[in-house]
């Protein structure tokens, strides 16, 4: 909903004289023109960025024109726009094009099941997501690095383990006035998508999407979520191929925490379920990598050398 973007694009305080307009923009499909769903928003050098939700719409406080920051728009099966902030002004809609997609049709034949990154789930016990040292944490997308035995194996199933801890849902006042204990509890919720790149020949890190369908989970009960895949067809054409976690920052996934920065101050800083665990298995390199918030895919490097993987496991078949 739009009152929740409004929220998140505060970088118009920073312009003491700009005018408090709303402006409001539609984002759809460039063939359709109907909303396209969950479109990662970013303004670059305020580190900012929410997830729109069905409506595809979104607000921004103030004046455009006076704006020198960069918008990004990024969907799954669509081109990313990149544009300057003030280019926005005086439009209301924002038209994304599909990207024309092969839909894989090939059926493989296979005798094997490999399970990729093995680790032992009861050691993990380190967390991406939450913040980073005494600032909040901006990546859109967390991503771990894997190498089949082959060329063109079926990736069959994903496990994700993931922070969850159970949070007070209500509470009585007992007869003496004074809170009592919690009525019940519950394990918190979370919503995230999961993503399934080829390797960047380039870079070395995720490149071209390897399924063009959807991969949404939601998930209010399990630490350890196991995603099968099988419906998909996934082929990996390459021996090196990426599982990525997007989150999707809106309301519903919004969490807060509170840290002390180098003076003893506390600031609160909000993140957004699900925090991904960290392999207690150290590898022998950097399999992390972040795409942060002007859409660049980075080794994450925060937490090296002591970790190196995500707690992310991978079933293969070939």
């Amino acid at each position: 909903m739009k009152k929740l973007i409004i929220l998140i694009f505060l970088l118009i305080a920073t312009n003491a004289h700009a005018q408090q307009k709303n402006n409001v923009f539609y984002i759809v499909d460039s063939e359709t023109a109907k909303p396209v769903p969950s479109v990662s928003i970013a303004i670059v050098r305020a580190g900012l960025s929410i997830t729109t939700e069905k409506d595809g719409i979104f607000v921004i406080p103030g004046n455009l024109e006076k704006m020198s920051d960069t918008v990004v728009f990024h969907v799954q099966n669509y081109l990313t726009v990149k544009m300057p902030l003030h280019d926005l002004n005086n439009r209301d809609t924002i038209r994304l094009k599909k990207l024309i997609t092969m839909v894989n049709l090939t059926k493989l034949s296979v005798d094997n099941d490999t399970v990729l990154n093995q680790y032992n789930r009861f050691d993990v016990g380190n967390y991406v997501g939450l913040h980073i040292a005494n600032d909040e944490f901006k990546y859109l997308q967390i991503a771990e690095r894997f190498e089949t035995p082959r060329t063109n194996s079926i990736l069959k199933n994903v496990i994700i383990d993931r922070l969850a801890f159970y949070f007070n849902k209500a509470r009585y006042v007992s007869s003496s006035g004074l809170n009592g204990q919690y009525e019940y509890t519950e394990l918190e919720h979370t919503k995230f998508r999961i993503r399934v790149y080829d390797i960047d020949p380039i870079t070395g890190g995720p490149g071209k999407d390897l399924c063009n369908k959807v991969i949404e989970i939601q998930s209010n009960s399990d630490k350890q979520l196991s995603t099968n895949l099988k419906r998909y067809n996934i082929i990996i054409p390459n021996k090196t191929f990426f599982i990525a976690v997007e989150w999707l920052r809106d309301y519903a996934n919004m969490g807060y925490v509170h840290i002390d920065d180098a003076l003893g101050k506390t600031k609160g800083h909000v993140n957004y379920r699900p925090a991904i665990g960290l392999s207690p298995i150290k590898g022998d390199k950097l399999n992390i990598w972040a795409l942060n918030i002007n859409n660049e895919w980075k080794l994450y490097t925060y937490h090296s050398p002591d970790f190196t993987d995500l707690a992310i496991k991978a079933t293969v078949q070939y």
